[in-house]
């Protein structure tokens, strides 16, 4: 399980409102003060992330909290989100080539617009694989505890 904490903001009902700081993973490094990932997660800053969780926990406003997400969720999802589109692009882009080759077209159209059509297409796949083989409930975070 994936754990972030975050402050209780508001709470109506079984709807909880929470607020969370998107940071960057490698502060903890311990060359973090010479790498250009840290440099750059610094100058562009943290963003605060807020999220409306059902909870059956007692809370208040203010109350520290900590959310969490399954690994294998977590993991599937970043697959889909960086290695589908990638492959994609790149698969219609040889494909575009041989088209090209084959109807012996001399410029890259084929292939940039195949490369396109590909990238594209791949987040509308991504939309229906998330829509109809992932558990709603699974991708959302849930609130695990709450932190004294």
């Amino acid at each position: 399980m994936i754990e972030e904490t975050a402050i209780v903001q508001s709470i109506e009902d079984q709807w909880v409102d929470v607020l969370t700081t998107q940071s960057s993973g490698c502060q903890q490094c311990n060359e973090a003060d010479s790498c250009s990932t840290s440099i750059l997660s610094k100058f562009f800053g943290e963003k605060e992330i807020s999220l409306r969780l059902q909870s059956n926990l007692l809370l208040k406003s203010g109350d520290r909290v900590v959310l969490g997400i399954e690994e294998k969720t977590f993991m599937g999802l970043t697959f889909l989100m960086y290695f589908l589109p990638l492959c994609a692009l790149l698969f219609f882009a040889i494909l575009g080539q041989l088209i090209g080759g084959f109807f012996n077209i001399n410029n890259e159209l084929p292939t940039v617009l195949l490369a396109l059509f590909g990238f594209v297409g791949s987040y509308y796949l991504i939309r229906y694989l998330i829509k109809f083989y992932f558990d709603p409930q699974k991708i959302n975070p849930v609130i695990l505890k709450k932190l004294s």
